[in-house]
């Protein structure tokens, strides 16, 4: 934890912050675990990498052959002995057509003619390397500037074990050395079997083991991992602090299959995530902290719509039209997301003057680029858009953005989200595997909340997605955790532990210790008007038992019913 101090006040010296107030970020944010270093900070390779165990039929690499290499300059780097080897090189020579090159050298001799050609190729096929670890650290740079330029190596997996951030030495598992990271945090082999893989990866915390059958091919591409042969791609992780060991095996896709997607393909950043947090202590653990906002309000929306009068009343808690410094966070996955939102134009459509956005996809910018940290320096309200919650977590956990996030609650500010900007909001976060959004868990994601409100896992599009079991299921495995879970259009106003429903669904809330009679649902659902204390876990207004309530606060279940 010191060393994570230090670091924030260097950090602060360098971009003229006072370094008293960035070491108490940083303190707090190793308090609460929320470090740079429990993230990749690499989530992917810029280009693709092809790798396959024996492949008799090259014909199911050829679709992927004629796609990187039709019209590209082709470099065949070392000879490669086997059947495998010989008809992709055959494949590629006869993809390249007459608008692409086609070049070979051999891995022998690593001169500097030899080395730029390879640095400068589309597309190398990577027949062998060198044993030598000297010679082979030569082809280090020149491998990682073809995948940083978007192009794309190929290699069997007995050569492209040396992809990964180590390999096996010598057919010993007991011994390994450091490989070229081209698949990184990774450890592929195709020789042993997975409990010897398991072995090899509980000398290696925070590594994800590869393992390839006969028969068996796939491609890494930005960070998905897609099979492309008959045999099994199996993907592991070591066991952990409090968890089994985890391992996934994936196939080409088959019709049925293709109504499973994650049965032929898998996320690699996910996989890392996992592997890091098996060498962390337990989450949630068994007493997280209590549902409490000690300074500002949060807003918590379901989705498909705000409130009415939601947004109004997100500027009025930022200081109102004329003082209001407000940030929009778009979540995408896509490196740019253009100038104009929405989100902001209807906030200077309402006078407010001072209104931006920030995005990145690059986490080194969100722990130190001024340009991105500015506007939350002195925001007082920030709101989180919706899409795919994982995104924010791969962006911001655990950076310097993070921190001045926070820091916008302890200033007495509101932050605010809808959809996804709901679940983040959470310090559990529900629903965020990258591959697809039918599962509520999400192993290796589950950490990446961004902890405004503890002690909590927040669903959203709850009712019109059928979504009640999933938090069922969720609270069964993590009953130290408070579910919140709400509909289209409704919102919560969480001020200290206190939240407020509003809207023309319902918030529910799910209690694993609360008694209920025998046939009662398993959650407290209450329409707008109400409150609930968080962290008491108790109903403290149910606005269908009060006087006088307003027509908007009626579920829309109910109107429909009429």
């Amino acid at each position: 934890m010191h060393r994570v101090v230090i670091a924030a006040v260097v950090a602060a010296l360098s971009c003229g912050a006072p370094p008293i107030a960035h070491a108490q970020a940083a303190a707090a944010a190793a308090a609460a675990g929320d470090l740079y270093s429990r993230w990749p900070e690499d989530l992917r390779i810029n280009g693709r990498i092809v790798v396959f165990n024996g492949v008799s039929d090259v014909a199911v690499l050829q679709p992927t052959l004629r796609r990187i290499a039709s019209g590209r300059s082709v470099f065949c780097l070392g000879g490669g002995d086997d059947a495998g080897s010989a008809e992709v090189r055959r494949a590629l020579e006869a993809a390249v057509g007459e608008d692409g090159s086609y070049l070979a050298g051999s891995s022998a001799n690593a001169s500097a003619e030899l080395l730029a050609a390879v640095a400068a190729a589309d597309c190398v096929f990577v027949a062998d390397l060198p044993a030598d670890r000297d010679r082979l650290a030569e082809f280090k740079e020149p491998l990682h500037a073809v995948v940083r330029r978007g192009g794309t190596l190929i290699a069997d997996a007995s050569t492209a074990s040396r992809f990964g951030e180590r390999y096996v030495t010598n057919g010993d598992p007991s011994k390994t050395a450091e490989g070229l990271n081209l698949l990184p945090d990774c450890v592929l082999d195709a020789s042993l079997g997975e409990r010897e893989l398991l072995d090899v990866l509980a000398r290696h915390p925070r590594s994800v083991g590869l393992r390839l059958a006969d028969e068996a091919a796939f491609v890494l591409e930005g960070r998905k991992a897609i099979a492309l042969g008959p045999g099994a791609v199996t993907v592991c992780v070591a066991r952990g602090t409090a968890e089994e060991p985890a391992s996934l095996s994936i196939s080409a896709a088959t019709e049925r299959r293709r109504r499973h997607p994650e049965s032929a393909l898998f996320d690699l950043t996910q996989w890392r995530r996992m592997a890091i947090d098996r060498d962390l202590p337990p989450f949630p653990g068994e007493t997280p902290p209590p549902p409490v906002v000690e300074n500002g309000t949060l807003l918590i929306v379901g989705g498909g719509g705000t409130p009415r009068g939601l947004m109004s009343r997100f500027v009025e808690l930022a200081g109102g039209v004329g003082r209001a410094r407000l940030v929009y966070v778009p979540c995408s996955e896509n490196d740019s997301v253009g100038e104009r939102h929405d989100v902001v134009t209807s906030w200077r459509r309402m006078g407010v003057e001072h209104a931006t956005f920030v995005h990145t996809k690059d986490r080194a910018n969100a722990n130190g680029d001024e340009e991105l940290l500015a506007p939350l320096r002195d925001a007082t309200g920030i709101f989180f858009g919706g899409g795919r919650q994982w995104n924010f977590s791969d962006s911001y956990y655990g950076t310097q953005a993070h921190e001045l996030m926070k820091e916008v609650l302890r200033r007495g500010g509101v932050i605010a989200g809808s959809s996804a900007g709901a679940s983040i909001q959470g310090r559990y976060l529900a629903r965020a595997t990258p591959i697809g959004n039918s599962e509520i868990m999400a192993p290796g994601y589950e950490r990446g909340g961004l902890g405004f409100l503890p002690g909590v896992a927040i669903d959203q599009h709850f009712t019109q997605r059928g979504r009640q079991r999933d938090m069922t299921r969720l609270i069964a495995v993590y009953p130290q955790l408070l579910g919140v879970g709400l509909d289209e259009a409704t919102a919560i106003e969480v001020r200290g532990s206190v939240a407020e429903a509003s809207g023309r669904g319902r918030a529910f809330f799910y209690d694993a210790g609360a008694e209920r009679a025998a046939g009662d649902p398993d959650y407290t659902a209450l329409p707008a008007g109400s409150t609930y204390d968080l962290a008491r876990r108790a109903v403290l207004r149910d606005a269908r038992e009060a006087p006088g309530k307003p027509s908007d606060a009626e579920p829309e279940s109910s109107r429909r019913s009429r």
